[in-house]
This record gives structure tokens, C-alpha cells and sequence, in this order.
């Protein structure tokens, strides 16, 4: 079936796969082949402007989790979708008690094989239940471009509720899909196809208003929202449309890395109020959540 012609808006405001895949195929899919080829960010050579990169986005979302009250001796993090690892790595120079749960250790093994020790492969939901047995809490729970992917993301959220510790943090980042630059683009002829969606990677496309009220739903409430550069500002540049003449992406990306880059050094306070500012406006070409368990719900 060709999912991308399956669309709706959801009761919370935001686009999904009308017929979602079979779990076992989604689970194969994740565990055999994703990490397994260049997709997208998950190049298999990185240069240390964008490692350094990868570094500052997520000390910008440490310094948000500080500035918000985090108050623990030693934090516990559950990065779920571990990824390439540099979420573990940043923490675990933190001091943090860090502990990643990802289908395959591909990943973290070619760019953080340092932290192969606090990841655990396999079925990422089955190590989910397998936590909530235990009794385990966290005080920081991360996904990081996870939530799109997931046939059932109220699910998935709405159990996090059990493993959060009092005063802790569900991180969510999703890409910002559907977004009011991704549409003018279209409007104004300089993309011809909503090139964002894609199956059976994205199951979800999510806005900053739907993912704050699906968080609401599952008893989360919000406590920051930002957004991330905005590169798909560069669609609205014949000399820098990556999507008319996809040769330019490269270039496009390694612009964004030395902005951010250049931004972060200007200050991590500054950064992150650009990046709400941008995420009210409903710019940017992510969007990163932070949730406490609501306690009214």
C-alpha cells in the first residue's frame, strides 16, 4: 500500500498514516536496515564541526532541563532510540547514570563505542514493558526523533508516565512536518511534492500545537517548546533549494551546522530563546518538547 496517500489530522491537530505497517515488519525494518546505510543524519563519517554540532544540541536542551529545576545529585536518563549515542555520551561526561535502549548498537558502535555498555538492543517497546516491571524510574526521559516513528505514540507516552521519577522530564524532538515554510514553498511552485513524508520511517507528522495537546491527553504538561534551525528557509532560495536540485543538501546542511555552531558560541541562553521564539511562529525544522507528568490529570 502506499502509505503517503493515506493521510489524516488526528483529534490532536496533527497529520498521520491512516493504515499504519505491520509491527513485526517495522520492527525488522528498525533492528536490520536502518543504521545499516547513509540516511539522512546518520552518515557514517562525521566532521568535528558536526560532531560538535550534535554536542551543542544537546547541551542546549541540558541547559533547558537546568534552567527548569532539575535537581538531582546524579540524574538518571533513559535515551530511548539511542541512535549514534551522542545524547549517552554528552551525559555520561555529565556524570549522569545513563541508560540507552535502541534495536541495533550499529549506531552508537561506529561514532560512541564508548557507550555501548549502557545501551540495550532489542525491541525498544519490550525493554519499555521490561522497565515498567521493574519498578524503575527515571529522571530525564529522551526521544529524540523517535515518536514519529512509532506506530502508537499516545501508547508509548502515556506509559512513560510510570517511570518518571517526581520533578522529572519527558524530551520529545519530532520534525516539524507540514510546517507553514513547507507550505509556502509549495505554494509558491519551489517544491513540487510534500517531500517530507515518508514511509514507513515517519508514521506521524507532527506540529508544536499537535504534540503539545497528544502530550496533554496522555497527562504531560508543557513546560518549553523549541524549535531547531530552520533550514528549510533555504527552499526559498533558487541557489540553495535542495529539494529542485538535491546537490545542494550538502551544502545546505554544512551552512546550518556553522549557524547553529556560530549561534551556540554567541550563547546557549540566546540560542535557545531564538529557537522558542522560532517554534511560536511555527518555524524551524524540529520541534523539541519539554513535559513534566501533569498531576491534574
Amino acid at each position: 500500500m502506499d502509505f503517503s496517500k493515506d493521510l489524516k489530522i488526528n483529534k490532536f491537530g496533527y497529520i498521520e498514516i491512516k493504515s499504519k505497517p505491520d509491527p513485526a515488519e517495522l520492527k525488522k525494518y528498525y533492528q536490520d536496515k536502518y543504521y545499516q546505510h547513509d540516511k539522512g543524519a546518520h552518515s557514517h563519517i562525521y566532521s568535528e564541526e558536526e560532531k560538535q554540532f550534535f554536542r551543542n544540541k544537546v547541551e542546549q536542551k541540558h541547559y533547558v532541563l537546568t534552567s527548569l529545576g532539575l535537581n538531582s545529585p546524579i540524574p538518571k536518563l533513559l535515551d530511548i532510540g539511542a541512535g549514534e549515542g551522542w545524547a549517552l555520551s554528552y551525559f555520561r561526561e555529565q556524570g549522569w547514570d545513563c541508560r540507552g535502549l535502541d534495536f541495533s548498537c550499529y549506531g552508537c558502535e561506529t561514532q560512541n563505542p564508548h557507550v555501548l555498555n549502557d545501551l540495550v538492543t532489542g525491541d525498544v517497546f519490550e525493554n519499555v514493558a521490561n522497565i515498567v516491571k521493574t519498578g524503575e524510574c527515571f529522571d530525564v526521559i529522551w526521544l529524540d526523533n523517535v515518536l514519529e516513528h512509532v506506530i502508537d505514540p499516545f501508547a508509548l507516552i502515556n506509559t512513560l508516565k510510570i517511570i518518571i521519577n517526581d520533578g522529572g522530564y519527558l524530551v520529545i524532538e519530532v520534525p516539524n512536518d507540514f510546517s507553514l515554510t513547507q507550505k509556502y514553498a509549495i505554494d509558491k511552485g519551489l517544491i513540487d511534492s510534500e517531500f517530507w513524508v515518508a514511509v514507513p520511517d515517519h508514521l506521524s507528522y507532527f506540529n508544536r500545537d499537535g504534540l503539545i495537546n497528544l502530550c496533554a491527553e496522555a497527562g504531560w504538561s508543557v513546560e518549553k517548546v523549541l524549535a531547531d534551525f530552520p533550514i528549510d528557509f533555504f527552499l526559498l532560495n533558487d541557489s540553495s533549494n535542495y529539494v529542485a536540485d538535491s546537490s545542494k543538501g550538502k551544502s545546505c546542511h554544512h551552512a546550518r551546522v556553522r549557524l547553529d555552531n556560530l549561534f551556540h558560541n554567541i550563547g546557549v541562553e540566546k540560542s535557545n530563546n531564538l529557537y522558542e521564539s522560532l517554534a511560536e511562529m511555527g518555524l524551524g525544522r524540529q520541534i523539541i518538547g519539554f513535559f513534566t507528568k501533569s498531576y491534574t490529570s
